[in-house]
This record gives C-alpha cells, structure tokens and sequence, in this order.
C-alpha cells in the first residue's frame, strides 16, 4: 500500500552529508596508513583533504537541514553519532598506531556518555533523547576535531609534524580539557537539575 507522499520521510540532503562522514572513514583511515609507509607529501594532502571535508559535513549539515526545513531531532542524534564513530574509530586506529595514548578516547567515549545520558535524564522521555549542550562541551567537540586531525596528520608524517615535547603537551591538554568538559558537564547538569525541581514545587 503506498503512502500519500506528505506522510512519506525521505532520506533528506542534511542526512546526506551527515551519512558522507561515515563514509569518508575508511577512506581516511586508508589514507593515514599509505602515508605511514609511503614517503613524500602526496599522503598528507589526502589526509588534509579528507579531514577537511569530513569537518565540511559536520559544519554544514546544521545549516542545510535548517535552510531546507529539514532539521529534527533524528537529524540531531544522528549528527552526533556520526561525530562519535568518526572520532572513536580514528583514535582508535591511532591507538593502534602508538600516536595516540588509550586514555584520549576513552575519555571522549566517557564525556560522549556523560551527555547522552543526562540529556536523556533531563528531557524527562522514555523514548528519544533530547540533546542539551553546554558552552564548554561545544569547545570540547571542536577540540576533539582539530586534535584528531593533528593526531592524523602526525601519523601521516611518520610522527614529524610537532616535536615531540609539543606534540605529548598538546595531548595531555587535550585530555585535560576532557577532564575539565566532564567535570563542567556535570555541574551544569546538577544545576539544571535543581532548577527543574525547583520548578515542579
């Protein structure tokens, strides 16, 4: 039996490009092991090309979705599951790579943790999450792009892109960040907690 085409949800452009991020994976992960085992610059402007347009797709499917009148809140969770599966698996190849310590993402799988399950506790659903963002963790997602690319970019250049003193400071800034995000993050969750229950009295 076929819908009237108002009740039909197509797989709309927005969701496109957040679906593009997924499969531009492998490709980039490819593209970071042809250089560790290639020489010449040739590997590292593919890597810089990919990560570009992965952050191309996050930055810009928002927007489309919001122009088009295609934005919800499947699109919204789905954005963000593209955003972790993108970082989780490159930091883990990285991890395999000895670029990366273990504790980086693990870090970011526990604060990716930490905001889903709060949003959910504070959207007061049984069904569907209601995502609730933070300045801090905002940072923290913008971060976690731009050091993952450097991390990349690293690997890509047999681990000769920042010394290596600059490089171990740029990691452990970055975990701590996470560190100070998560800690932020549960503030801000207990303050919207007593909020609400000041506002159900």
């Amino acid at each position: 039996m076929a819908f009237p085409l108002p009740a039909r949800k197509p797989f709309n452009f927005a969701h496109l490009l957040t679906s593009t991020r997924l499969i531009l994976i492998p490709f980039f992960l490819a593209a970071i092991e042809s250089g560790r085992h290639q020489e010449g610059p040739l590997p590292a402007v593919v890597v810089t090309g990919l990560f570009l347009l992965i952050c191309a797709t996050d930055y810009y499917d928002g927007p489309v979705a919001r122009a088009l009148g295609l934005d919800s809140d499947v699109g919204k969770v789905l954005d963000n599951l593209a955003d972790i599966t993108f970082l989780l698996v490159t930091l883990t190849y990285l991890v395999h790579c000895a670029v990366v310590p273990w504790w980086i993402p693990t870090a970011i799988a526990l604060a990716f943790s930490q905001y889903t399950i709060d949003s959910w506790l504070l959207s007061k659903k049984s069904v569907g999450v209601a995502l609730v963002s933070n300045p801090i963790g905002h940072w923290a997602g913008i971060l976690n792009y731009i050091f993952t690319g450097v991390a990349a970019a690293h690997a890509t250049l047999h681990q000769q892109l920042l010394p290596a003193l600059l490089y171990q400071i740029v990691l452990a800034f970055w975990f701590c960040y996470l560190l100070l995000a998560m800690g932020m993050r549960l503030r801000f969750f207990l303050h919207a907690q007593q909020r609400l229950a000041g506002n159900s009295e």
